[in-house]
């Protein structure tokens, strides 16, 4: 269920104004919104599989950026009077755009990319059951600006 705003208003007797009317209703995937990350490049997996603790702090290093920015972002949201976004429980197709500046290969970045967005609570896990489709694929620079723009959006099929 997701509070979803009305085009009427309704009267608040309170302030004296006019006000828009929120209902609360279940969102069919069709009307669903995908959700928009711009994140910097994650570690490769490749160095994190090794017990190496310096990769291992820049990969904590590299949430807690990915978390400013996404804070600010969420908050950004929260002034304009749309909620944080979610797609956790529904089938999803996460698509994955890498800037063609990062130096990193395209499978090294989706462990890190998937654990996060099931971190952030974007999607309930990254379990075939939920992520049905994952598609990556390599941009110019101007359309990951900060090196990978994540694309999550309702799996129609």
């Amino acid at each position: 269920m997701t509070w979803v705003h009305r085009d009427e208003l309704s009267y608040n007797i309170a302030t004296g104004q006019y006000e828009p009317r929120w209902t609360r209703m279940q969102l069919t995937a069709l009307e669903r919104k995908p959700i928009i990350l711009d994140l910097p490049v994650p570690p490769s997996v490749n160095k994190l599989r090794r017990l190496n603790k310096a990769a291992l702090r820049a990969y904590e290093r590299w949430k807690q950026v990915a978390d400013a920015i996404v804070t600010a972002h969420w908050a950004a949201m929260k002034f304009r009077g749309t909620g944080r976004p979610t797609l956790a429980g529904e089938r999803v197709v996460v698509s994955i755009y890498i800037s063609e500046r990062a130096r990193l290969d395209a499978d090294n970045a989706h462990k890190a990319l998937m654990d996060y967005l099931t971190r952030i609570e974007v999607i309930s896990d990254d379990r075939k059951r939920f992520v049905r489709r994952i598609i990556t694929e390599w941009v110019p620079p101007d359309q990951a600006p900060q090196g990978v723009r994540i694309v999550v959006a309702p799996y129609y099929l």
